[in-house]
């Protein structure tokens, strides 16, 4: 990736989260709006509108719910179990909201505070949800243990009792009781979406359950600065309703496709998995297994690519080719484990003392290349003269045994010894085969 490549994608990266940032502060504009230029006191009471809105709105949470509790089963994960919780306890206690409506007039706190009461139970829930992300998935057996799904659904319940006595007491009428409660719940939804951003998770789907987030708070906000049936208040509810919509689309997507909120298909994940990937084959495919250098394939392959470059830009290039000196002696004396960590302990040493642009490779058994670009002759010379030296001082320990080694080195340049990389391969075979007639432990041409 070019310079220019790398400098768009930052570029690009923080124009998506810029675009996270307006879109999840949109709801302020509206509310912003209806404060500066819309009198507080116009009001749209319908009760049948507002009924028939609770009912969807119930109804949709409700299968959402089994929806999330289905990816629970399959996935494990505590954050979907926390989700299913918080659709399962935001039906359960918005549903006297709906049903109250045509009390609002007589008993204006019993048909209020079901509202802020079902945020709070949501946000809650979301909060845990972020809090337990990424740990350990639920035994199969907890999943399914009915008297915990039965004893939340008794205490959303037993929520719904403790809601009505305290609309009908004394202290329900009090205005501190419902600020108290949106504000808790503006707040809680606040912490839970910190919270995620702190993660720094770029799965889609987290940034939606981050939006999401956005959208409960800045609904709670609206119900805060609302007056039951005017234009805020009705705002409220669409943000609501928006937040709602986008974390089902959420979980909707999960159940189509890994049942996990965690690894849900994505076009960026998936790119992602495809790359790595391919990362993985490109390795396994140019890359020796024992030596963790280049193997003979892809060697000759860039040697090729190098004497292409080096003709067009008339640059020196060398070759050296190295043989462990009387291996097959460490082989049937010691095993061929020891011969491997003879193989895999030099080799690891020798490419500690190559440059970058130098090529390293395993060409079988105990052959190895050395492609050395901008090299020429007595560099060459000198550089396999210091592999050679810093070989036989090397003390290689396989178990209990203490191994010595030496190598024999022929260095060949490019083009006078061969204008093909087949031609210079050649002479530096032959070249590797005088110093090993010579004596072995020796650089043919010597220094």
């Amino acid at each position: 990736m070019t310079s220019q490549d790398a400098g768009l994608q930052t570029l690009t990266r923080l124009y998506v989260r810029l675009l996270h940032v307006l879109f999840a502060l949109s709801p302020c504009v509206a509310i912003v709006y209806l404060m500066l230029f819309q009198d507080a006191s116009l009001r749209f009471e319908s009760h049948a509108f507002h009924e028939l809105a609770i009912a969807v709105a119930i109804l949709s949470c409700l299968f959402v719910a089994w929806i999330t509790w289905h990816c629970y089963l399959d996935s494990g994960e505590p954050l979907l179990r926390w989700l299913t919780l918080g659709f399962i306890g935001f039906a359960v206690v918005y549903a006297p909201h709906g049903l109250f409506t045509g009390y609002a007039q007589d008993y204006p706190m019993l048909f209020l505070l079901y509202g802020p009461a079902s945020r709070l139970t949501l946000n809650l829930c979301l909060l845990f949800g972020v809090l337990n992300h990424g740990r350990p998935a639920d035994p199969p057996k907890a999943r399914t243990d009915k008297s915990f799904w039965l004893l939340w659904l008794a205490g959303f319940l037993a929520l719904d009792g403790l809601i009505a006595w305290l609309a009908l007491s004394p202290a329900g009428s009090m205005p501190l009781v419902r600020i108290g409660m949106e504000g808790s719940a503006l707040l809680i939804a606040f912490v839970a979406l910190l919270r995620m951003q702190s993660r720094g998770s770029g799965l889609p789907l987290l940034a939606i359950y981050s939006l999401s987030l956005a959208m409960f708070a800045q609904s709670s906000l609206s119900f805060l600065l609302a007056g039951p049936w005017n234009h805020q208040w009705w705002l409220a509810h669409a943000i609501s309703a928006s937040g709602f919509l986008l974390l089902s689309y959420g979980v909707v997507r999960a159940f189509q496709t890994t049942r996990s909120f965690a690894t849900v298909y994505s076009q960026e994940i998936i790119i992602r998995q495809l790359e790595a990937a391919n990362e993985r084959l490109t390795l396994m495919a140019t890359t020796d297994s024992l030596t963790g250098i280049a193997n003979r394939r892809h060697f000759f392959e860039r040697a090729g690519e190098e004497l292409i470059r080096a003709s067009r830009n008339d640059h020196p290039l060398c070759l050296l080719l190295l043989d462990i000196d009387h291996f097959k002696v460490i082989n049937d004396t010691h095993g061929h484990q020891a011969g491997d960590t003879v193989l895999r302990k030099m080799a690891g040493r020798i490419d500690e003392m190559l440059r970058g642009s130098d090529l390293f490779g395993r060409l079988g058994g105990e052959e190895f290349g050395i492609l050395l670009p901008e090299t020429d002759m007595p560099a060459a010379i000198a550089i396999a003269e210091r592999i050679r030296q810093h070989v036989s001082g090397l003390v290689i320990t396989h178990e209990n045994l203490k191994l010595s080694v030496t190598v024999s080195l022929g260095v060949a340049q490019f083009p006078s010894d061969g204008e093909r990389f087949d031609l210079l391969f050649a002479e530096a075979d032959r070249r590797l085969y005088r110093a090993k007639e010579s004596g072995r432990n020796r650089v043919y041409p010597a220094v």
